[in-house]
C-alpha cells in the first residue's frame, strides 16, 4: 500500500466500534537477534477506552497530511511525517501486542515500573491501528521511591496505597498498514532507536574530505557529542546543510568571529580548532544558526532557522 492509502485508513478507521486493547512495553539493550521490547497488556475501564478512542478521533481529524521522514524534517501541527514500518523496530512491537491480551496479561506492578510506553490497539475487521505513547518520568521506579501517592478526595488530601501512573493526552505515533505516522519526532526516534541513524551520519560526517578539511581536531567533537543525541541531531543537521564545504562560508566565518570576538580558534590551513568551551559556538556557526538582529544589533542563538521570501 502507498503512503496516500495508510494514511486515508488511518482517517477513516472505525474507531467507535474497534475492539481495543492496551498495552505497556519495555525496552531494553539487546543484539539484533534478540526482540529489544518486552510487553504485557492490561485491562481498561470502559472510562480509559472511551478517552483513548476519543484521543485517536481527534488526530483523525486534525492530522489531514504526510511527509516523507529526514533528518531534517519536522512533523507539522495538521500533518504527520511518514516512514515505511519495515524500516523501523516497530515489527518487534507489533509481535508482543498481536498476542492474545488474555495471554500476556499484567501480574504485578514491577512489570509497569520503568515502562518505556504504551500501545493503544484497535482492531476492526481485517484493520488493525496501533497508537504509541512514550512514557513520562512517572513511570519510573526512582521517583516513586520515598514518595507518597496522594489524591484530592472530598476538599483534603488522602494517600493511595496503590502506585499510579499517568496516562497522556495525545500520542507521539501511529501504524496504519505499512508505515509509521509520527506527530512526535523526538519520541519515536527514541523508542523506535532511529537515533543509530544520527550516529550513522555523524561517522559519515566525519569520514567527508570536506568536513576534515574543515575541522582541524575531530577528537574534541567526539568526546563533546558522546551519545547525547541533542548532539547527534545536531551533527546530522551540519552535514545535511554542508555549510563546511563552501570556501566562501569557511572565510566569513573567520572574518566575523575576529570582528565579533567570538573566540573560536583557526589554525594555519583556516581550520577550527575546537576546544570544549568553544564546542556549542561552533556547532552554531556550522549549522548556521547564529544571527544577528538588523533592528536591535542584538546576537542571537536560534534553534532552527527559515527563510524569508522576498
Amino acid at each position: 500500500m502507498t503512503v496516500e492509502n495508510d494514511l486515508q485508513a488511518f482517517r477513516t478507521f472505525d474507531v467507535a466500534e474497534s475492539f481495543a486493547s492496551l498495552w505497556i512495553f519495555k525496552k531494553r539493550l539487546t543484539n539484533s537477534a534478540t526482540n529489544p521490547f518486552t510487553a504485557v497488556s492490561v485491562v481498561m475501564s470502559d472510562a480509559l477506552e472511551s478517552e483513548l478512542k476519543s484521543l485517536v478521533v481527534s488526530y483523525q481529524y486534525s492530522h489531514t497530511l504526510s511527509e516523507a521522514y529526514s533528518l531534517l524534517s519536522q512533523p507539522t501541527e495538521d500533518g504527520f511525517l511518514s516512514v515505511p514500518s519495515g524500516d523501523t523496530l516497530f515489527f518487534n512491537l507489533r509481535a508482543l501486542v498481536d498476542k492474545p491480551m488474555e495471554e500476556c496479561l499484567v501480574k504485578n506492578v514491577k512489570q509497569l515500573n520503568n515502562a518505556a510506553g504504551y500501545v493503544f490497539r484497535m482492531r476492526h475487521g481485517n484493520a488493525i491501528l496501533y497508537c504509541v505513547k512514550k512514557t513520562n518520568a512517572d513511570w519510573a521506579t526512582r521517583k516513586k521511591r520515598g514518595m507518597m501517592n496522594i489524591v484530592f478526595n472530598q476538599a483534603g488530601l488522602d494517600i493511595v496505597e496503590n502506585p499510579s501512573f499517568t496516562i497522556a493526552r495525545n500520542f507521539d505515533f501511529f501504524m496504519s498498514g505499512s508505515h509509521v505516522f509520527m506527530a512526535n519526532k523526538p519520541a519515536f526516534e527514541s523508542l523506535l532507536s532511529h537515533k543509530d541513524t544520527y550516529e550513522s551520519a555523524y561517522i559519515e560526517l566525519k569520514q567527508e574530505l570536506g568536513f576534515s578539511a574543515a575541522i582541524a581536531n575531530i577528537d574534541v567533537f567526539d568526546t563533546f557529542i558522546g551519545k547525547n543525541a541533542t548532539h547527534l541531531r545536531r551533527m546530522a543537521v551540519i552535514k545535511a546543510r554542508g555549510y563546511y564545504n563552501s570556501p566562501d562560508y569557511m572565510t566569513r566565518l573567520r572574518d566575523i568571529n575576529q570582528l565579533r570576538g567570538w573566540g573560536i580558534q583557526f589554525d594555519d590551513q583556516g581550520r577550527i580548532v575546537a576546544t570544549p568551551d568553544k564546542m556549542r559556538d561552533i556547532l552554531h556557526v556550522l549549522l548556521d544558526h547564529r544571527l544577528r538582529s538588523e533592528l536591535s544589533e542584538n546576537q542571537y542563538d536560534v534553534p532552527s532557522t527559515s527563510l524569508l521570501g522576498s
